[in-house]
C-alpha cells in the first residue's frame, strides 16, 4: 500500500452513526497499520460581512472542534497508542470537504445518517454524496438501532 493509500478518512458529526464510522476506523487503523484522518465538516449561512456574522462563524467552528474533540475522547481514546490519528475541522460542505480529505486516501468511513433531516432515506445526502463522488472506496456503517421512545414508556415499573 503506497503511503497516500495508507490512510483512512472518517467523517465526523457527533451523531450516533458518526460514532460507529469512528470506532470502525480506528480498529481498521490498528490492523492496516494505517492513520485515521478525523474530518468534521461544519458550515453556516453565509457571509454577508457584519461583525454578527462573524461571532455566528467562530461560534459554529468553535462547536463543531468541541464536538470532534469529545467524539474523539468517547470514542477513539482506547485505540491511540496503537493508531497515529490526525483531525481536521473544515468549513464546508460535508460532502466536498470529505471527498477532498479522501482524495489521499486508501478509504473513506461514513456513517449511514448524520443529523440531517431525512432520516427514512436508506443512507442520508452526506453519505450517498461521499458514496457517488469518493475517489476511494467508502464504507458506509450503519446508525445503531434505538429502541422507539413508546415502547420504553409502555413497559410496567
Amino acid at each position: 500500500m503506497s503511503e497516500t493509500q495508507n490512510v483512512i478518512v472518517v467523517g465526523v458529526d457527533g451523531s450516533p452513526a458518526s460514532d460507529r464510522a469512528l470506532e470502525w476506523a480506528m480498529q481498521e487503523g490498528r490492523r492496516r497499520g494505517s492513520t485515521v484522518e478525523v474530518v468534521t465538516a461544519w458550515g453556516h449561512v453565509g457571509h454577508v460581512g457584519s461583525l454578527a456574522e462573524s461571532s455566528v462563524t467562530r461560534e459554529a467552528r468553535e462547536a463543531a472542534e468541541t464536538a470532534q474533540v469529545r467524539q474523539i475522547d468517547k470514542v477513539a481514546d482506547a485505540y491511540r497508542d496503537d493508531v497515529t490519528l490526525s483531525c481536521e475541522v473544515v468549513e464546508g460542505p460535508p460532502v466536498e470537504r470529505l471527498v477532498d480529505a479522501a482524495r489521499h486516501a486508501g478509504l473513506l468511513v461514513v456513517g449511514s445518517h448524520g443529523y440531517g433531516r431525512a432520516r427514512e432515506n436508506l443512507v442520508g445526502s452526506v453519505t450517498a454524496g461521499c458514496i457517488l463522488n469518493a475517489t476511494c472506496p467508502v464504507v458506509v456503517l450503519p446508525a445503531p438501532h434505538l429502541e422507539p421512545l413508546e415502547s420504553q414508556a409502555l413497559q410496567p415499573r
